[in-house]
């Protein structure tokens, strides 16, 4: 049997992570290693994984002197991952017993896909099921199952619980951007996209958490933030992609900004988005959207009338209202 490195980082979580913990530990599939990445918690959490690490020799605990932050946490825990494939529970959410033996023969079966996920229920703070699918909130796309690169760079889809990787793919991206927060995975997703193929499972392999301290939740402001960067690291790594698709990259940064409050530099972007669309009939929808946000924006939020050119640096060529359409 071959070994699985199950990556857990937790941060003030000590009310679930004994969950979490048993929900590895008690899988169906054993040959596994459960490394738990303390960031720093203020309250017991390092005390509960010392606990189970006493008692179970496959936890490898770690603990931060100071807060990290998700993305530290997560490459920590692959730093010293000894096993043939990589997942992750992160320490409020829980799995089923059966999910790694699953996922293990679902990779077994199909040796050319690099990463298998499925799909999640939704569990509320005490554990009860809200009667809803993580597929329900985050729809898959038609085809869920083979080459993702180009849908995964338009949205996220995959819940980061649910996933199981083989090492050799992990070895071939990296670790995650600790530029990047609370959306780190998603842009890890589409870099392994690009060159492996994922494979779906519509099974409810995993439960995920849903709780007055979700960064989903409390973060609004951040998720918007992190959303811009990846669609910037997007259009500067990948200046192949269709021009469809990089006119509507180009307007979820300007929607991005304009829910920032940057409503002048996000006009500027949706400008550029219209630009892009108009010599392009597959960006026809984009062209719509773009147009709609535009008229939502109040006038006095937006200086003068006419587009202004706006510089995005990381995007390759540089994309302003004036070349957008070349």
């Amino acid at each position: 049997m071959l070994k699985v490195s199950v990556i857990m980082p937790c941060f003030n979580h000590a009310r679930f992570l004994q969950d979490s913990i048993r929900s590895v530990l008690k899988q169906t599939y054993q040959n596994l290693e459960l490394i738990i990445i303390d960031d720093c918690s203020s309250d017991n959490s390092w005390e509960i994984i010392e606990r189970f690490a006493n008692h179970d020799s496959r936890i490898k605990p770690i603990k931060h002197g100071k807060n990290e932050g998700l993305s530290r946490s997560r490459n920590d825990g692959l730093k010293i991952a000894g096993g043939h494939f990589v997942a992750f529970c992160d320490s409020d959410d829980v799995w089923e017993p059966e999910k790694l033996e699953v996922q293990m023969e679902l990779l077994h079966d199909n040796q050319t896909c690099g990463l298998a996920y499925s799909d999640t229920m939704i569990i509320n703070e005490r554990g009860l099921r809200v009667g809803q699918r993580f597929s329900e909130r985050f729809p898959l796309p038609l085809a869920p199952s083979g080459w993702l690169f180009g849908k995964l760079v338009r949205r996220n889809f995959i819940n980061i619980q649910s996933v199981l990787i083989r090492k050799e793919c992990v070895q071939s991206v990296g670790f995650f951007d600790e530029q990047v927060e609370l959306v780190q995975d998603w842009w890890y997703w589409i870099q392994l996209s690009r060159d492996y193929r994922f494979l779906y499972s519509p099974k409810l392999l995993a439960r995920y958490r849903v709780h007055s301290r979700s960064t989903n939740l409390v973060q609004k402001r951040g998720y918007c933030i992190n959303r811009f960067k990846v669609f910037k690291r997007i259009l500067r790594k990948y200046t192949d992609l269709p021009q469809y698709v990089r006119a509507d990259l180009v307007f979820q940064m300007g929607a991005e900004l304009c829910d920032l409050g940057k409503s002048r530099a996000g006009r500027d972007l949706l400008w550029a988005a219209v630009g892009l669309s108009i010599t392009d009939w597959r960006a026809f929808g984009c062209l719509c959207r773009s147009s709609r946000r535009l008229l939502m924006i109040p006038r006095q939020n937006v200086g003068s009338s006419s587009p202004k050119a706006v510089k995005v640096r990381e995007t390759g060529p540089i994309i302003t209202s004036e070349n957008a359409n070349k």
